[in-house]
């Protein structure tokens, strides 16, 4: 609690109470700040400035075209980010107002609300085409798939199912390099979670631009339209629910997007770079089950790869 009183005082803002946390992750801690004028702080581990330049310039750049993200809270001394103790950096949004559409075992989103976040997604694609980033971003659309062959020993001696996986992690790595698919800004993480819905025929704000990186837009499309129409704990999509949110898309992108050989291909790819995430992110954890088949993305990789 010391560490955010620090942090806070470096803004000029209302409210510095009460604090709640909002989410934890093994990247960041995210935490809602005041009542009446809300914010949000998002506190992590050290990164790169570099990095954080490049979201913070991406947002401006959406914003400056009228797309709906979360604004940035600058320090008192007009920093877009804050330190403590030379070890976590944090930054501020504006709190935005809205509802989550349903993406979970029991509650998929409507057909609607499918199609609205698809048209999101494509129209900040559009927008993002003439974003000319001032820094680089140390993350790519590899980065995930990468930290499994740094382990490769590891999942195929430990794990149930690892050799095959290492297998299918080069597989698609090789594919995405040799893809030539138009490329530009992406957010990298665009779940039902993580966008805001003013009515379900508009959007009121996208979050979460953490993972934004360059790479290829259809990489973007891949994951969304694979998280709102297949959710955890099922079987298969709901494929009612995945051409509505391409549908939505292709009703805005100037390059239509088939459901085909090459979307599912990146949605393989998608899948495996979130499984590499779940399983490298606790390899040090005591109560890992190392069975690749427990994985929900894994599961859903395994679907798309049958087809």
């Amino acid at each position: 609690m010391e560490t955010l009183q620090k942090i806070l005082n470096q803004y000029n803002i209302p409210e510095i109470s009460p604090i709640e946390i909002v989410r934890e992750s093994s990247d960041n801690h995210v935490y809602l700040i005041g009542e009446k004028n809300k914010k949000i702080l998002r506190v992590s581990k050290r990164l790169p400035i570099e990095d954080l330049r490049f979201e913070y310039e991406a947002m401006e750049h959406l914003i400056s075209d009228g797309f709906p993200v979360a604004k940035w809270t600058k320090t008192k001394d007009g920093n877009f980010y804050a330190f403590a103790e030379e070890i976590e950096v944090a930054v501020m949004f504006d709190f935005l107002d809205g509802y989550h559409a349903g993406a979970d075992k029991g509650t998929l989103p409507t057909k609607e609300q499918a199609y609205t976040a698809g048209r999101a997604l494509a129209s900040m694609a559009e927008i993002s085409k003439t974003f000319r980033p001032s820094s680089s971003r140390r993350r790519n659309i590899f980065v995930e798939l990468e930290r499994v062959l740094q382990n490769e020993e590891t999942f195929k001696k430990d794990f149930e199912g690892g050799e095959i996986f290492v297998e299918q992690v080069k597989e698609v790595i090789k594919f995405g390099r040799e893809d030539d698919s138009p490329v530009g800004f992406i957010h990298n993480d665009y779940r039902s979670g993580n966008v805001f819905f003013k009515n379900d025929k508009e959007i009121s704000g996208v979050i979460d631009f953490d993972w934004s990186c360059i790479g290829p837009i259809i990489k973007d499309l891949a994951l969304g339209v694979l998280e709102w129409s297949f959710p955890d704990g099922k079987t298969e999509p709901d494929f009612t629910i995945f051409d509505a949110f391409l549908d939505g898309y292709n009703s805005i992108a100037k390059e239509k997007i088939i459901r085909g050989l090459k979307l599912y291909s990146w949605i393989k790819f998608a899948a495996l770079s979130d499984t590499a995430t779940f399983f490298c992110d606790r390899l040090a954890s005591p109560d890992l089950k190392k069975k690749i088949a427990r994985s929900y993305m894994y599961k859903k990789y395994l679907f798309f790869n049958s087809l």
